[in-house]
């Protein structure tokens, strides 16, 4: 990946780990007013017992704390850029006493999905991640690889915020851009490519006036 002066950015490991070790310790106090819909998305996940879950850039590992208590007989991986939030993640969950597989690595590849020993998961779930990775095509590609027949893809993120005031949603996108966070409509196109050649169900929903999007990819059922 290239920045628009050619030079080539450094590995998204290593601008992660820079961005969040000063504020992984206060990241979930200062995200939970406006990464909205996260909840949203935990409420449709409808785990059955022994169903497989993969947070793909699970941060402080904030979702899965909550999947493991609502759900304890779920089975939780995640994955993430930033050895800084895993460290968080991990003294959280042991905290919590939820019990879940975690990995370093970047969401593009998922490559370290093999230390995890799945074939396939029965849902992957990624919030506020794909606004701020290189290539989102190539990470909603390889989170629904990563899925078992049947299973479900979850994307929250921030949206065009098309429906909200200007006077609003101006001021945000700008700040947002300062952290390198941007909406990414290419999402949106991918899932529905993804969606026709593999015969699945796309469902959007629509959070705030765009602020920001729920995407469900359904495979079907072998």
């Amino acid at each position: 990946m290239a920045t628009a002066l050619g030079a080539p950015l450094p590995d998204i490991r290593q601008r992660m780990a820079r961005m969040y070790r000063p504020q992984k310790h206060i990241y979930d106090l200062t995200r939970r007013y406006y990464l909205l819909g996260r909840d949203r998305l935990i409420d449709g996940l409808a785990l059955q017992p022994g169903q497989s879950v993969l947070d793909i850039g699970c941060g402080t590992g904030r979702n899965l704390a909550f999947i493991g208590n609502r759900w304890p007989a779920a089975q939780l991986y995640g994955i993430d850029a930033a050895e800084p939030m895993l460290e968080v993640a991990r003294a959280r969950l042991r905290r919590d006493a939820v019990r879940a597989s975690l990995a370093h690595g970047v969401a593009e590849t998922l490559e370290p999905l093999t230390r995890f020993g799945c074939r396939g998961f029965d849902h992957v779930t990624i919030s506020y991640c794909l606004s701020m990775v290189d290539e989102p095509v190539a990470v909603v590609s390889a989170a629904t690889a990563a899925l078992r027949p049947g299973g479900t893809l979850h994307i929250v993120d921030f949206g065009d915020m098309a429906h909200l005031p200007r006077w609003f949603a101006g001021p945000i996108r700008a700040w947002l851009a300062r952290f390198h966070v941007h909406h990414r409509p290419e999402v949106e196109a991918t899932l529905g490519e993804l969606a026709e050649a593999r015969g699945a169900v796309v469902e959007r929903t629509e959070i705030a006036g765009r602020y920001a999007l729920l995407h469900r990819l359904r495979l079907q059922a072998a």
